[in-house]
């Protein structure tokens, strides 16, 4: 083997070490769901890239999740069913937790996107929906330490003035999804199950309330 070659595979094999390290960091930081957020999921058809929820009933409105960043879209299967199956919705309306929040403002200049629902989330420095007649809901959580509050009010600036701001007393941000306690987050002083019903109350009136 020439000393070239050996050098070569010596790279190789680095940058394999490499990406399997960076493989099983990204799994282990990624926030699994609960038992309970499983069991929702098992409702829904599973496609590669997303989860199906169908209405019983008649729809009124089309809810489109996007999970935040390290966790997995099954996380939310329980608030999108719950909101889906009870209010039978139509009409397309985007929502997002955190980071997800973030891809659903982006995607949200859409003509057929009738609302916007933002769960400790707001639109970054290159989407501005200030001019926007988008109906736009905001949702935070008291006891959340994970978003980033300076930056959530100098957003608002990027948000229409109709916009809904409400606020979760007692809640935090990893319970906006349902995997489990997030590093650096805020104890909460409500149950998983109480905030989520909260979520659901305030999303349902936000969609039926056009």
């Amino acid at each position: 083997m020439t000393k070239l070659r050996k050098i070569i595979l010596s790279l190789v094999l680095i940058l394999l070490v490499l990406l399997g390290i960076g493989s099983a960091t990204l799994y282990t930081q990624t926030y699994r769901p609960v038992l309970k957020a499983q069991a929702f999921a098992q409702k829904a058809e599973q496609f590669n890239d997303y989860f199906y929820f169908k209405a019983v009933g008649k729809e009124q409105a089309t809810l489109v999740f996007y999970q935040g960043a390290l966790v997995e879209e099954t996380s939310y299967a329980g608030l999108a069913d719950q909101v889906i199956n009870t209010k039978h919705l139509k009409n397309v309306y985007l929502a997002g937790h955190s980071l997800g929040g973030v891809v659903a403002s982006m995607n949200a200049k859409d003509k057929a996107v009738k609302g916007l629902i933002l769960l400790a989330s707001y639109p970054s420095q290159k989407t501005n929906l200030a001019q926007s007649k988008l109906r736009v809901l905001s949702i935070t959580a008291s006891q959340d330490k994970v978003l980033k509050w300076n930056n959530y009010k100098t957003a608002k600036k990027r948000l229409p003035k109709s916009t809904d701001y409400q606020t979760i007393k007692g809640g935090n941000h990893g319970q906006f999804g349902n995997y489990g306690h997030q590093k650096g987050d805020g104890t909460a002083t409500i149950t998983q199950d109480e905030q989520e019903r909260q979520v659901v109350q305030l999303m349902s009136s936000f969609i039926t309330n056009q």
